[in-house]
């Protein structure tokens, strides 16, 4: 499977006119450059009597004025031939082995990892002076410092590391089996459905610091990546509805969808833990100017109401 950078480019503006963010992160996703290099696995594409696999790898660059981020890809999707046999089972990506491994007959396996590097300033001189040039440097730099020094986009740094070595994004394998009989495909019946699926809150929180600052939350940078085409889904195939209409029936978009929504799903989780824990920090109110009154406040006053909201947001947690 081959892609190209003008994939990504038109998954992003379709992902813009859908999405439609406000103009300021509508400005700031309309000026990131994007970049796709494809990677070769050994043995990337089998097809055997047993089974079909199909793998990608590669990096997608997307660059800000002063920070570049790469998110670095490995997805692989597989399934067994008719009869259900599978020769070529074994530990992939994630070692998914523990004595006796389960035999699925379709299986989806994608892994985001992530790195950032300093982007190198303009070269083009032709219009600015000595002193113009001095000052542009300075405020690139000034920048770059201020932006490394925020702890999430500090741990994007990894300094020619192998890609294995990145933070790590977001990992899902979706495995399932088909009823018996009912395994040629089409409108085919799950008898067995397995679903593992992990989003690391803090890489996520840096690349949305590094380029991504006018969204609005963690969870509309995870979409947007989720929405590049990379994870073959079904509804990033194509414009035309009829091809839209013969992808989604293929195993592998079915797959990917629902990877797709499980891991924003798990985005979305932490997300409203964090929402949680945040209001119960507003509830501390520490030396407030009526701290003392609200202490000797009688039971059933107004004093006391934020400290039942307290009770209650733990008691529900």
């Amino acid at each position: 499977m081959q892609l190209t950078t003008s994939q990504f480019t038109n998954a992003l503006s379709r992902h813009i006119d859908e999405s439609k963010p406000d103009p300021l992160a509508k400005c700031q996703l309309e000026s990131l450059c994007l970049n796709w290099e494809q990677g070769q696995l050994d043995g990337a594409d089998d097809s055997g009597d047993s089974a079909t696999k199909t793998s990608l790898c590669g990096t997608l660059t997307l660059s800000s004025e002063y920070i570049s981020v790469s998110i670095h890809v490995l997805c692989y999707w597989k399934k067994t031939n008719q009869s259900g046999e599978n020769d070529e089972r074994s530990c992939d990506a994630i070692s998914n082995c523990d004595g006796e491994a389960k035999q699925f007959q379709e299986e989806l396996f994608i892994k985001l990892t992530a790195s950032a590097t300093e982007r190198v300033g303009s070269t083009d001189t032709s219009k600015q002076d000595r002193k113009d040039r001095k000052a542009i440097k300075k405020l690139h730099a000034e920048m770059l410092k201020r932006l490394r020094s925020d702890h999430y986009i500090r741990q994007l740094f990894v300094d020619d590391k192998a890609n294995d070595d990145c933070p790590p994004l977001c990992e899902a394998l979706i495995q399932q089996n088909l009823s018996s009989g009912d395994r040629s495909g089409g409108n085919s019946d799950i008898d067995e459905l397995e679903e593992r699926v992990n989003v690391e809150e803090g890489t996520l929180q840096g690349i949305k610091n590094a380029i991504f600052s006018k969204s609005e939350d963690n969870l509309d940078v995870l979409e947007l990546l989720l929405n590049m085409p990379y994870l073959p889904r079904s509804l990033a195939a194509s414009s035309n509805n009829d091809k839209e209409e013969a992808v989604s029936k293929e195993w592998p978009s079915k797959l990917a969808d629902r990877a797709y929504l499980r891991l924003l799903e798990d985005a979305m989780f932490d997300a409203c833990e964090k929402e949680g824990e945040d209001e119960l920090l507003d509830d501390l109110n520490i030396s407030e100017a009526n701290h003392y009154q609200r202490k000797a406040a009688k039971p059933g006053e107004k004093g006391n109401s934020r400290n039942e909201s307290s009770k209650r947001m733990r008691n529900n947690r």
